[in-house]
């Protein structure tokens, strides 16, 4: 027993050492309102309720998205118990849980087959398996982990005899993500070809029973998602054979993980058997199956391998839409059957000095692998480093565009924002991902701001109208159309129909300073000083650390001969800018006042 314990630690330990680079990572995607911003899971005294809540519960998705997964969540209330909002522990969590998984695969494998070096390859392989860094890296990407964590554990416990104890184990996998239900299909094919009693397969079907019960009393359906996605809107044909191109994608990214991406927009649809990618896919489809049938008595390995892959793929084969045609995270289970396979070729063939080439083979490939890994760990650490290299390797991939145009916007490289802003707005037909109406609506409004920036009125009107045009609810837009107008106005010293627009915009949003400044200097330019103070005194309320509201304060008491008032509002812009050659120069003038008595 010391062998195999000693084995399967060891690709365990391979598993978390390659993944180390990961514990730098910060929150990323959906990590944001399911993790850092989630008020659930910011005590352990919540737990319970997450067990009664949608997965998306208390996030601006919860209307859009239907989810259960009260044990991942109740993994981040615990993390966030110990580790408050530091990425650090969260990731060392996932990286834990991904050796744990490591570990089952090997011991899985054991079982099921009895092969220690089979075991050990199969466990290897997966360790260093590139398709993982998505699942690994993203902290909610430990959905899959857990779920596969679970269903191995459970299979494991189901092979060993403890078939209730299984079945707890598996409702906990359930808990995690759904994907889990696929064990018992699995396990069905094992007790058929084992020639095992049917009525082991009971508690299996039971634990799954209850958690359709619970999803089902929780969510009001057992619906996984309110987000069918472009697929539910195509014809029967072009869906069949985009599905058959997903699997073939899916199958290249299992054997070689490169040019991987957090999202695959750039996916085009196939409306034909005819399609190229189509008939690769089949064909290749049809060699994998054919190998595996030739050799199911010497290595059933393999046919073991293979069925795992393709019966743990269809719950995200969009048999039923599921919003997402293509995703690495997706590969974590199913990658469990293809390392098994890949594993068990070299056994299945006949010649030894093929043997030792196809063994050979196998540890190149999984050298490979962990330097992807190891890399692609890196490319994680951030968004900016994360969407960069996706954008390096997908220069089409609209998403990405539009997540560099964000960053780039916040450092305030207004020139590169808006060619990035500009490229996520252009629709293409042939792709199944586009800016949604928010994202364009959020684009437009952007591009406005940039504008605005540079003094192009009009133009960030255009903008902001446009916006509107794809989501009139946005207070922030609604403001900045009617401010930006009124600025426009101004810059023609069109002051009066510009005090209107500014009344307008604070209208909509009084707790913004600038409409109020900007309108105390339009009745500064029509020489109503007594008018500007109140707008001004409102800007500083709003703004107290605004050094031009100080000195354009301080000019209309100035304007009224109220010296001593604007004295102590120069004063205060150079407490707040003791560089303000403005506001030294109006500081002196009212001081020289005829008149004016000093404090």
């Amino acid at each position: 027993m010391k062998a195999p314990l000693l084995a399967s630690l060891l690709c365990g330990a391979l598993a978390f050492a390659l993944h180390g680079n990961s514990l730098n990572g910060s929150f990323l995607f959906d990590d944001k309102p399911l993790v850092l911003h989630n008020p659930l899971i910011r005590s352990v005294s919540s737990i319970p309720r997450l067990f009664v809540s949608n997965y998306w519960a208390q996030t601006p998705y919860e209307k859009e998205v239907l989810l259960y997964r009260p044990i991942t969540m109740t993994s981040f209330a615990l993390d966030h118990s110990v580790w408050k909002d530091n990425p650090f522990g969260y990731h060392l969590t996932n990286v834990v849980v991904h050796a744990l998984v490591t570990v089952l695969v090997w011991w899985m494998v054991w079982e099921a087959l009895a092969s220690f070096w089979l075991a050990t390859l199969s466990s290897a392989l997966f360790a260093v398996h590139a398709v993982h860094t998505e699942a690994v890296n993203m902290i909610v990407g430990r959905t899959e982990l857990l779920a596969a964590a679970g269903a191995l554990g459970a299979g494991w416990l189901w092979l060993r005899g403890k078939d209730r104890l299984s079945a707890a184990v598996l409702l906990l996998a359930l808990l995690s993500k759904e994907s889990a239900a696929t064990l018992p299909v699995l396990l069905g094919l094992y007790a058929v070809w084992k020639r095992q009693p049917w009525r082991r397969l009971v508690f299996p079907a039971l634990a799954v029973l209850c958690y359709v019960g619970m999803r089902s009393l929780v969510l009001g359906g057992i619906v996984s998602s309110g987000q069918s996605g472009i697929l539910s809107r195509l014809d029967l044909s072009t869906r069949l054979w985009t599905m058959v191109k997903a699997f073939g994608y899916y199958v290249g990214l299992l054997v070689a993980p490169v040019r991987l991406s957090p999202d695959y927009p750039d996916f085009i649809l196939a409306t034909t058997l005819w399609d190229p990618s189509v008939l690769a896919a089949l064909g290749g489809i049809g060699v994998i199956v054919l190998v595996s049938l030739v050799n199911r008595q010497r290595q059933p390995g393999l046919v073991m391998g293979v069925c795992w892959t393709a019966i743990t793929l269809l719950p995200v084969a969009n048999i039923i839409p599921i919003g997402a045609i293509i995703g690495e995270r997706f590969l974590y289970l199913p990658s469990v059957g293809w390392c098994l396979a890949l594993a068990s070729f070299p056994l299945a063939v006949r010649a030894r000095a093929l043997q030792r080439i196809a063994a050979a083979v196998l540890v190149g490939l999984g050298c490979w692998w962990a330097g992807l890994s190891w890399q692609r760990n890196g490319e994680w650490r951030s968004d900016d480093a994360l969407w960069s290299a996706t954008y390096r390797e997908y220069p089409t991939n609209v998403k990405a565009a539009y997540h560099l145009a964000e960053m780039a916007f916040e450092r305030q490289a207004y020139d590169r924002a808006e060619a990035l802003y500009r490229q996520a707005i252009v629709v293409d037909p042939h792709h199944v991902w586009n800016a949604n109406r928010r994202s364009l609506a959020n684009v437009h409004y952007k591009l406005g701001m940039i504008h605005q920036i540079r003094g192009r009125y009009p133009e960030a009107g255009d903008e902001y109208q446009t916006s509107l045009t794809f989501d009139p609810d946005p207070v922030e837009v609604r403001y900045a159309y009617r401010l930006v107008r009124g600025l426009h106005l101004a810059s023609e010293k069109r002051y009066g129909e510009a005090i209107a627009a500014y009344q307008d915009a604070i209208a909509v949003d009084p707790a913004r300073s600038d409409a109020h400044y900007n309108l105390g200097l339009a009745y500064l330019k029509l020489e109503q000083p007594e008018k500007a103070i109140g707008p001004f005194q409102r800007a500083l309320s709003l703004d107290p650390r605004s050094v031009d509201a100080h000195i354009n304060l301080g000019n209309a008491f100035a304007f009224l001969g109220r010296y001593p008032d604007a004295e102590a509002v120069y004063e205060a812009a150079l407490r707040l800018d003791p560089h303000s050659l403005i506001a030294k120069k109006n500081l002196e003038t009212v001081q020289r006042a005829p008149g004016h008595r000093h404090r």
